[in-house]
């Protein structure tokens, strides 16, 4: 073993480590054959490590493959075989179109590997031996291109253009290297060219008199070899040449009409490709909206391994999935949770975030049927061994995936992206009419008309926008219908009994009740989730630095797709009715005309949660008795894009009110356009609440404030619009750069970068909006400094910072007394790593009775501070407590280590 490795001397973790020597480097095979998945990882961050210190690139291409024995010389064919040259080609053009769901990093890695064998194997023979030798022409396969329209580039092209992928960034030297190579080969060949010619011409030097007889016969025979196979190449294209002459002349007129055919279609292939490239539209709102990208989905079973498309009218495929409440995104922990779910409405979520609903998946697939077996199957093995302790639920539906055994509690089912073509003439038409102000008012006439038939012929008051001009023929309540319908989706009863599971577990889950698929509650629980974790995935992409598109992990991606389409799809098994009346009470919030008594002001609901809500309960307006409708695409375009201008403009004003106490910087920026729209409509602000709103607050600063606050708001609104749509975003969004990022949102959304221009553009129809936002009592109560709204952009949580020296800590657990004992030490204190507080465990004195159970201070505290799932520090034992419920917990080491680099659990 000391051959290849050489010991480092023990460090601060007291023993010594093999490493590589220097010499044997140059032998590393990131793919060597006896690597698990976890050695090869490690290996490959240890040398890339390693070159990285060495200020060298973190290439790590294969060692020269050993020469095989005469009987096995044909094995190395496989990697210049047309088979494998398509698979190379097909899989990097996927890389580079990033078609993310198509290709791995990995199976990249595996291409370039292979191309690094290739060039390498080449190399090898093209120095030992001359070129018309050399039989293995890997180089001239590689750089030839492929033979399908779709497919016609080469490899170096599709290297070229590799380093300029950026979740390829690690693989960057690697291409570099294999240019680099295939430079190589190529003057190889130049040079072995050039070489049989001075040869043929006589200039080759002679050698000793000894080995100059042999020489000459051994180039002799290559020469004539050589000149031999010329010849036949050349007899075999004269036969090829003169057969065609002859079809031709036969076939003439035959010929010609193929030509001229041939002509007219690749003019018509050019012409709709230019016309494809100037229609294609990166916007995912309004009648500009661009294409849909539905594509069609075939999946493996985890547990059968058959494969099957995802259809609307197929079996069922679903996701491996855990659903759990979570106070991940809580802006104030000291807010007393409500443990029980059975008078909670959840139509509406405090802008604090308390505690939402989060979705998460492991991204396995299964079929429907399939995974049911599995349960009932985990079921009865765990009945016929009741002494056997499970560290899952199964009475609550908990059961370990298949294949990665992570835990879960339900399945998301797999509903495919149904595509949206929008016509353009049509779209242009209709943007004639249909403005904001006739929007609300058709909107408005329908939810009326729905109020009188429900009232059974009560007067309903019609708010005061749909009075203007109208006559009784000019808005009726069927005029919504005029701008397009189609039929709803039909779905599967396996697709339709999965929806129903997930949305029961939601409901279940999230409201810890019993379940009840009746209940009004489950499109609310539905909506909530979806918009959470949402939420809860933008906050992790933007904590990390990480660009809000192509960044995803596959099981994020895969899971946030099929909770997006689920909770579309979810609406159509409840009644539209019930439907109705959540769109309603939502619409209250933004339309204060439809205002109930149990209505929360402006600032007491998250802005995205009430847009999910809207935007996925909308298309139950279009619902008849007689038949079930749903808007058309140009309809859905100008329902999402109006919504959604609703409200942004709702959340503009939470901002501004929130604002409202900022102090000013010592400098002023530049009077921007943007500074002055922000200027005249805080005049606007100030005038409506009767002077409680400054106007003296700069614009820029506003404007400032604004920009900043919205962008959660709006980066979560381009992953929700994208994974419903399917529209591709701008490339500025795939990118890990700030720079620019602001405008590409703005134009993915149909949104002027200039914010209070949406204001502006609709001012008569907004105005009589913001005049009644402003007169809200919870409004003018924050302006007064009687109550304190929520700043944004929310602050992001993190653990509490802990100190350096752990005797600190110890110190601040000796002075700690428990408030419910008369002990003058505790022995058991701990710390709370998600709020700072310092609890009594393990004691009798702080049990709290919680529905009836007794809990001990921790899991009471943690169902308070974390939704029953929590991180507590043992400061006497220097050990980290996970904890989730009464039942499940785990020991974690602490974050401090010894003099010797270790943990002292127990601190002994």
């Amino acid at each position: 073993i000391m051959k290849y490795f050489s010991v480092r001397k023990p460090g601060v973790s007291g023993h010594g480590v093999y490493e590589l020597k220097d010499e044997c480097l140059k032998e590393f095979n990131m793919f060597f054959y006896h690597y698990t998945k976890t050695q090869h990882s490690k290996a490959e961050h240890t040398q890339k490590k390693r070159r990285k210190q060495e200020n060298r690139d973190e290439a790590l291409p294969p060692p020269p493959p050993p020469e095989f024995s005469p009987a096995f010389s044909n094995v190395v064919r496989i990697l210049n075989c047309d088979v494998m040259m398509h698979i190379v080609r097909t899989l990097l053009q996927r890389a580079v179109e990033l078609e993310t769901h198509l290709w791995t990093e990995a199976m990249v890695q595996m291409v370039l590997h292979l191309l690094s064998l290739g060039l390498l194997e080449e190399k090898q023979q093209l120095q030992k031996s001359p070129e018309e030798e050399v039989s293995f022409d890997f180089y001239h396969k590689a750089t030839r291109m492929g033979s399908s329209a779709l497919n016609a580039v080469n490899v170096l092209m599709l290297l070229e253009k590799l380093k300029r992928v950026p979740q390829l960034e690690a693989q960057k030297d690697t291409v570099n290297w294999i240019l680099q190579m295939f430079d190589m080969v190529k003057r190889l060949r130049e040079k072995s060219s050039l070489t049989a010619v001075a040869a043929a011409s006589g200039l080759e030097p002679t050698k000793g008199e000894e080995t100059q007889s042999t020489q000459d016969k051994e180039k002799a025979e290559r020469k004539r070899k050589a000149e031999a196979a010329r010849l036949h190449r050349q007899k075999i294209m004269a036969q090829m040449s003169a057969l065609q002459r002859n079809f031709i002349e036969t076939h003439k007129l035959l010929y010609e009409n193929t030509m001229e055919a041939q002509g007219k279609e690749d003019a018509i292939m050019e012409e709709e490709s230019m016309s494809s490239t100037i229609d294609y539209s990166r916007i995912a709102l309004g009648p500009k909206r661009g294409l849909s990208v539905a594509e069609k989905e075939i999946l493996t079973c985890i547990l059968c391994q058959e494969e099957q498309e995802v259809k609307l009218e197929g079996a069922a495929m679903v996701l491996s999935a855990c659903v759990q409440k979570s106070t991940a995104l809580t802006q104030n922990r000291s807010r007393i949770l409500e443990l029980s779910g059975d008078t909670l409405d959840p139509l509406f979520m405090h802008p604090d975030l308390p505690c939402g609903t989060h979705t998460g998946s492991c991204g396995h697939v299964m079929h429907a049927a399939c995974w049911q077996k599995y349960f009932e199957a985990i079921q009865l093995n765990f009945r016929q061994r009741l002494h056997v302790e499970q560290i899952f639920d199964l009475e609550n539906g908990e059961y370990l995936c298949p294949l990665c055994k992570s835990l879960c509690n339900t399945v998301i089912p797999i509903v495919p992206l149904q595509a949206q073509k929008i016509n353009s003439e049509d779209a242009e038409a209709i943007a004639q009419i249909l403005s904001l102000t006739k929007w609300l008012e058709i909107v408005t006439v329908r939810i009326s008309g729905y109020s009188v038939k429900n009232a059974k012929g009560e007067k309903q008051n019609l708010p005061a926008f749909t009075n203007k001009g109208m006559g009784n023929s000019a808005l009726e309540f069927h005029s919504i219908l005029s701008f397009g319908v189609q039929s709803s989706a039909k779905y599967s009863s396996s697709i339709k009994e999965m929806l129903i599971l997930f949305a029961t577990t939601i409901y279940r889950v999230g409201l810890k009740v019993a379940p009840n698929e009746a209940d009004a509650r489950i499109p609310m629980m539905t909506w909530s989730t979806c918009a959470f974790t949402i939420q809860c995935i933008e906050n992790l992409l933007e904590t990390e630095g990480k660009p809000l598109f192509g960044s995803l992990q596959n099981r994020q991606h895969s899971g946030l797709k099929a909770l997006v389409q689920f909770a579309a799809a979810q609406r159509t098994t409840s009644p539209q009715i019930l439907i109705q009346k959540h769109l309603i009470r939502l619409l209250g919030v933004l339309l204060p005309n439809f205002k109930a008594e149990d209505t929360p002001s402006l600032l007491e609901v998250d802005i995205f949660h009430i847009l999910v809500g809207v935007v996925l309960s909308f298309p139950s307006l279009y619902w008849e008795d007689a038949v079930d409708l749903q808007p058309s695409s140009i309809s859905s375009a100008y329902n999402q894009l109006y919504l959604f201008h609703l409200t942004t403009l709702a959340h503009i004003m939470q901002i501004v009110i929130s604002s409202a106490t900022e102090s000013p910087t010592a400098c002023s920026p530049e009077n921007s356009e943007e500074a002055q729209s922000a200027q005249s409509f805080c005049r606007e602000v100030c005038q409506y609440t009767s002077g409680c709103f400054s106007q003296d607050i700069p614009g820029w600063l506003v404007w400032d404030c604004v920009k900043k606050g919205i962008m959660p708001y709006l980066r979560c609104a381009a992953l929700f619009f994208h994974y419903l749509l399917g529209v591709s975003p701008p490339e500025e969004l795939l990118q890990d750069s700030e720079e620019g990022q602001f405008k590409a949102l703005c134009s993915y959304l149909s949104l002027p970068t200039n914010l209070f221009l949406l204001f502006h553009e609709h001012w008569d129809t907004v105005n009589p909006l913001l005049q009644r936002w402003c007169a809200d009592p919870v409004v003018l109560s924050c302006l007064k400094g009687k109550s304190i709204a929520i700043r944004y952009p929310r602050k992001r949580n993190h653990l509490i910072e802990l100190p350096e020296d752990y005797s600190c800590l110890l110190n601040q657990a000796s002075q700690f007394r428990c408030p419910r004992s008369s002990d003058d030490e505790q022995k058991h204190p701990v710390l709370c790593l998600f709020c700072g507080a310092m609890l009594c465990s393990q004691n009798t004195c702080c049990q709290e009775l919680v529905n009836g159970e007794e809990l001990g201070a921790c899991t009471s505290h943690a169902l308070q501070c974390g939704a029953g799932v929590c991180m507590f520090l043992k400061i006497r034992e220097c050990k980290v407590v996970l904890i989730e419920g009464k039942t499940r917990g785990c020991l974690y080491p602490a974050p401090y280590l010894d003099e010797y680099g270790e943990t002292d659990p127990g601190l002994k």
